[in-house]
């Protein structure tokens, strides 16, 4: 797949973003990157990001359509991240997300990996997928 930022991408990523911060007990999660600048490497912070995301063309004989494909991760304490992940399911189970002449025809949260550190912080990746059609 090759990475493309159309309306449509940009769109589905700000309104992900909105629907998070829109919950108060996951509005917390979203930081911004590690400042590096300094030469000094921050303090280790619970954190929602999105490492990777792909769109690319798709259609059908009536639509114009995409597909996109997102890598999410959440890192922080074992249980937070366990309670975050199991609230950000319920929230994208079906979501009603408002993206700028497109709609969402599919998403899905398809795949989860954690990996545990030994001071007791949990990394867990997500995979998202959707499909959106231009209106």
């Amino acid at each position: 797949m090759c990475t493309m930022l159309t309306d449509a991408h940009v769109g589905l990523l700000r309104a992900i973003r909105q629907a998070i911060a829109a919950d108060q007990a996951l509005a917390g999660w979203l930081t911004r990157p590690p400042d590096f600048t300094d030469g000094v490497e921050p303090v280790a912070q619970r954190g929602l990001i999105i490492e990777n995301s792909q769109s690319e063309p798709w259609a059908s004989l009536t639509f114009s359509e995409m597909r996109h494909r997102l890598d999410v991760r959440l890192c922080g304490e074992e249980a937070q991240v366990s309670d975050a992940y199991e609230r950000l399911k319920v929230l994208l189970d079906d979501p009603d997300l408002a993206i700028n002449n497109h709609f969402l025809a599919e998403f899905t949260m398809v795949d989860s990996l954690g990996k545990m550190s030994p001071d007791g912080w949990l990394d867990l990746r997500i995979r998202i997928e959707a499909l959106t059609i231009e209106a």
